[in-house]
């Protein structure tokens, strides 16, 4: 039972967790981890004109078959972002007009920032995206999603609110959707969860992803109907000692 958990049971308030996990292993890291990809697709990468300096090692894309897709930031004069998309339906021989996905940061980080994270539901047709932006209404993880192939995205919506920058990963199955992220809040390193069965335009499940005597960071995510996999790196240093290139991975099942 995680303390959060703990901590509510006393007022009678405690909700279970929405995943079963399973035990925790390691392994090294190894090619095809996406925390090892440097900047990739940045050729004919477009420039908008409110932010003309694109971001290129936060480059991140999906395909399946012919469709291709990269997302990346690109920064403005005063060093806010926006976060940019763009669909080939060719594999990258060409590429259509660069969409805005997102244009409310009101940060100063420039192109210091983790890069955003991005998935293709090919079997829907749909695009979703995850990433840390600091808003008028306050910094977070924010989704947001296309569901006409790239075409148009959808409102972001919150995953969490905190001000510290995070990475996050997102995986998803037709209205099944699992996003995991490094918690801003959390007094020590450790990974989040959250699952909508309503394509991310809610999130009605909220847990942890990581148990509490594990310190993680840098997470990423798969889904397979209820399976849910996750990886994440050991931050450097550990009280653990256990080096960089070690990789942790959970199964849990989706109640």
């Amino acid at each position: 039972m995680s303390c959060c958990c703990v901590a509510l049971l006393a007022l009678g308030a405690c909700v279970s967790e929405p995943v079963e996990w399973g035990d925790v292993t390691y392994r090294r890291s190894q090619l095809g981890d996406p925390d090892a990809r440097s900047a990739v697709l940045s050729a004919n990468l477009p420039a908008i004109k409110d932010a003309p300096s694109p971001c290129l090692r936060s480059i991140r894309s999906a395909s399946a078959g012919s469709d291709l897709f990269r997302i990346w930031w690109a920064s403005r004069a005063d060093s806010s972002v926006v976060l940019l998309a763009q669909h080939s339906a060719d594999g990258g021989a060409t590429w259509q007009q660069p969409l805005i996905v997102d244009a409310r940061d009101r940060g100063r980080r420039g192109c210091d920032r983790p890069s955003p994270a991005i998935f293709y539901d090919q079997p829907h047709r749909y695009l979703h995206a995850v990433y840390f932006l600091e808003a008028a209404d306050g910094p977070g993880v924010f989704v947001a999603h296309s569901m006409d192939n790239g075409a148009m995205f959808h409102a972001p919506v919150p995953v969490v609110y905190g001000n510290r920058p995070s990475e996050a990963s997102i995986a998803a199955n037709g209205d099944s959707v699992v996003v995991v992220f490094e918690d801003p809040n959390a007094t020590t390193p450790r990974i989040g969860i959250v699952l909508s069965h309503t394509t991310g335009h809610i999130f009605e499940g909220r847990g942890e992803a990581t148990p509490d005597d594990i310190e993680a960071v840098r997470p990423w995510v798969a889904l397979d109907h209820r399976k849910i996999m996750v990886w994440w790196k050991k931050p450097v240093p550990n009280s653990e000692g256990q080096t960089a290139d070690q990789v942790g991975f959970r199964v849990g099942l989706w109640k």
